[in-house]
């Protein structure tokens, strides 16, 4: 028996959202601008109360860190979840998650990068849909890095028709190419390249088989990227995906950035399943904002994106 996902109340204008930092410490400056950016947007925001401690390389203890995270979903009057920053932080949070509780309070979580943790678990062990897209005190602290009325589509539960419309304008565009570009379609899981490879092995891991895997990073030189990727494919990842999705991987090395197109087509070329290369999602300027877990189809040919459900409940 398929266990349908699981899925938040939809958000409304006017709504609380709670600010938390479950991985690196956070910048004072840099989060009024992102509440800036919410408040223009028209949401309230509620703190956790440890959204500014920092431990060492932390935001805070995993104990302080869980507790604001736990403690904002519990609230009545908090209706989603913004992470303010990744980095690193979310991993050593997982054995202490409570998943029952998270599953009796199921709320719109957004964020990435180190966040890519965080949601593939909350994805494997409830099917909770979450959203890998802009943080509150780095993307949405230069609005201009945010797809926004895409961020807002998704997460009001906008007509599937407007949101495809906005998804499609990805694949559409021109430096987009890959392997064996058709139509597919399945779940859309993944995130950070280097996240994913380490969950690989552990109990948090989902279940890749019949998945668009999405990839990206950042500052991860060639034969790092090359080393995870090669785990990953050791772990079975790769072994029948509905396709892989490369996003944007910002090599620090200038005169590595032109291997990379190449190199993907040649870890990936001895597959069957469909690969696009240079999609534009991740640590880059209106980065495509992915609903994890939920169905969507991909049609190359024609250069559209739709979704096949909402990714939110009716607003509760």
């Amino acid at each position: 028996m398929t266990v349908p996902p699981l899925k938040a109340p939809a958000l409304q204008v006017g709504d609380c959202l709670g600010i938390f930092a479950p991985a690196s410490p956070v910048r004072l400056e840099y989060v009024r601008k992102g509440q800036e950016y919410l408040a223009l947007s028209g949401f309230a925001q509620r703190e956790g109360p440890a959204l500014f401690q920092r431990s060492h390389h932390v935001a805070g203890d995993w104990r302080s860190r869980l507790l604001d995270f736990e403690g904002l979903l519990v609230d009545s009057a908090v209706k989603g979840l913004v992470a303010a920053r990744g980095g690193y932080g979310c991993l050593p949070l997982l054995p202490h998650l409570d998943f029952a509780l998270i599953a009796r309070h199921p709320k719109i979580i957004l964020g990435f990068s180190d966040l890519t943790a965080l949601q593939l678990a909350l994805w494997r062990k409830l099917k909770l849909i979450t959203f890998s897209g802009p943080m509150l005190a780095v993307e949405m602290a230069r609005p201009e890095m945010v797809n926004t009325p895409l961020l807002w589509a998704l997460l009001t539960g906008a007509a599937e028709s407007v949101s495809g419309s906005l998804l499609s304008t990805y694949l559409a565009a021109a430096k987009i190419e890959g392997l064996r570009l058709r139509k597919f379609s399945g779940r859309a899981l993944g995130g950070t390249l280097t996240l994913l490879a380490s969950l690989a092995g552990s109990d948090y891991m989902p279940d890749f088989k019949d998945k668009i895997i999405f990839l990206e990073d950042r500052g991860e030189s060639l034969y790092r990227l090359d080393r995870a990727l090669t785990q990953l494919r050791l772990a079975g990842v790769f072994a029948a995906p509905a396709a892989v999705v490369c996003g944007d991987f910002s090599l620090p090395n200038e005169t590595e950035r032109p291997l990379l197109p190449a190199f993907l087509k040649a870890f990936f070329g001895e597959d069957d399943f469909p690969v696009v290369i240079n999609f534009n999602y991740g640590h880059c300027p209106q980065s495509f904002i992915l609903p994890q877990g939920v169905m969507m189809e991909f049609d190359c040919r024609r250069k559209a994106i739709a979704l096949l459900e909402r990714a939110v409940a009716d607003g509760g």
